[in-house]
């Protein structure tokens, strides 16, 4: 058991068996959480996010039950169990508001996608006939319409332990694979079990036989799943930007509730929706491409919200990016995974992709490209701004919700510390993730999971993996080496 007892805090009320008790209890299945519990993160270097809290090369955050109390350069250990940070750095958690959790299982089993039939990269995403390499192809016409409810859980929980393990504290599953009633329960349970701020968003699948049972099965899981607004989990509606949602409009002002927007919303008169209240600030749209200037206003002006997907597009979009038309019309994107069948879910690799392209096409005579803290400011405070939570996490902030996360930089791969924007961006990654705080709740402790059994989560994602391969005849091996 790692030990953070130290002499240099003499007079804490601080001990190996206190800290081990703590420990224990976040970890039981049977956590409640305690308003009156106080934790002291002390001595890390202190990256809030909020200008108004500042940064701190050496600073302690106070966290009293589920929200931060206090952020300064000494705070009282009165009370406190004492976590010894001077190793770290302390940050925010990411927030990602666009995971298709349901693929966890078959993760990067599509290593590029390779459209057929078509040149028109735009044409691929809107579902022209492509390869088994093709996301569109096997992602929603092989693999969706094969998925059971287990399938869903499976994949939805590897994901999401994924990026918690990663730092990523809240994630939007988008879920365009709602089968059923009982499919997406699988999803909300898989959700719940992993232990992360989600939010699922329910959407109809693209392709294949399903129960139909959305729009109106979203009153059900409301009452069902989400009737507290102070839960962990929340929901919203799903959908692409290509199909005629007027009845979805209409359904998202009675459960009153956000909408994720995924591709295609350029094709709809957005400026009408927003005229109209069709649309009102509540929504967020995935990749954001291909808007023109005055749908971007009418978005910026409409208190919408927008995520790009820097790796994603290197493949689907060949490198488009619309970060910088977005940044310099008034509206920083949040930064966001996409699919876990192309790529690994990483934050870190998102933020190191967004900078260096920007720098390239900076050095190409493009515009000035987006600083290290804009990037960082993308995958935590505007990713909670897309998943609806702006009041409630992406920054260190008194009162918000302690959804925190401590790097080590105390390894080799970040000692010693210089530069912090530097470090989070261009030299962390997952393994440097030591420690996770959700609610207050520690999830990740000395770089491991805390209350996961691996082996269950591996079984259950492995059987789902060989059911789905055999049931589609996927024309590749299980484990392949095809380039």
């Amino acid at each position: 058991m790692k030990t953070f007892m130290d002499p240099i805090y003499p007079d804490a009320e601080f001990s190996q068996q206190r800290l081990e008790r703590l420990l224990e209890r976040h970890t039981s299945d049977r956590f409640t959480a305690d308003p009156k519990e106080r934790i002291l993160l002390k001595g890390g270097s202190i990256l809030s996010m909020d200008s108004h809290v500042g940064d701190y090369p050496v600073g302690d955050v106070l966290i009293e039950g589920a929200r931060i109390a206090e952020i300064g350069p000494s705070i009282s250990e009165a009370g406190a169990t004492v976590i010894d940070a001077r190793n770290r750095i302390v940050m925010p958690g990411f927030c990602d508001p666009h995971i298709h959790c349901w693929e966890g299982a078959l993760g990067r089993i599509i290593p590029e996608n390779v459209p057929q039939l078509t040149t028109n990269p735009v044409a691929a995403v809107h579902g022209a006939p492509t390869s088994s390499r093709s996301y569109m192809h096997a992602a929603h016409q092989l693999f969706g319409p094969a998925c059971r409810p287990e399938d869903i859980y499976a994949g939805t929980l590897i994901t999401l332990l994924t990026a918690l393990e990663g730092g990523i504290t809240t994630v939007v599953d988008n879920m365009h694979n709602a089968r059923s009633p009982e499919h997406s329960d699988a999803g909300i349970e898989a959700m719940v079990a992993a232990g992360g701020r989600g939010v699922h968003a329910v959407g109809s699948p693209r392709y294949g036989d399903w129960a139909g049972q959305l729009p109106r099965d979203a009153f059900r899981l409301r009452d069902t799943f989400f009737s507290s607004d102070d839960s962990l989990q929340t929901m919203r509606l799903f959908t692409t930007g290509f199909d005629d949602n007027t009845a979805l409009f209409a359904l998202r002002k009675d459960l009153d509730v956000w909408i994720s927007f995924d591709s295609g919303i350029e094709s709809q008169p957005v400026e009408e929706f927003y005229a109209s209240g069709w649309l009102d600030g509540r929504e967020a749209i995935n990749h954001a491409n291909f808007l023109s200037s005055s749908q971007r206003q009418a978005v910026i002006d409409g208190g919408g919200q927008v995520n790009v997907c820097p790796r994603i597009e290197t493949q689907f979009r060949y490198g488009e990016i619309p970060y910088t038309e977005w940044a310099e019309q008034g509206l920083r994107p949040g930064l966001s995974n996409d699919n876990p069948m192309t790529f690994g879910i990483d934050m870190f690799n998102e933020m190191r992709a967004l900078y260096l392209l920007q720098r390239v096409e900076e050095h190409r005579g493009g515009p000035k490209s987006v600083s290290l803290r804009g990037v960082i400011e993308s995958a935590t405070q505007k990713g909670a701004d897309n998943c609806g939570l702006s009041s409630v996490v992406g920054s260190l902030t008194p009162g918000k919700k302690a959804d925190i996360i401590l790097l080590d930089v105390g390894g080799l791969p970040l000692f010693p510390r210089n530069n912090v924007l530097s470090s989070v961006v261009q030299g962390a990654g997952i393994g440097s993730v030591d420690t996770v705080l959700v609610n207050g709740r520690i999830r990740k402790w000395a770089g491991k999971l805390l209350g996961v059994d691996m082996a269950r989560v591996q079984h259950v994602v492995e059987e789902s993996h060989a059911y789905l391969l055999r049931t589609v005849g996927w024309p590749h091996d299980a484990i392949d080496f095809d380039d």
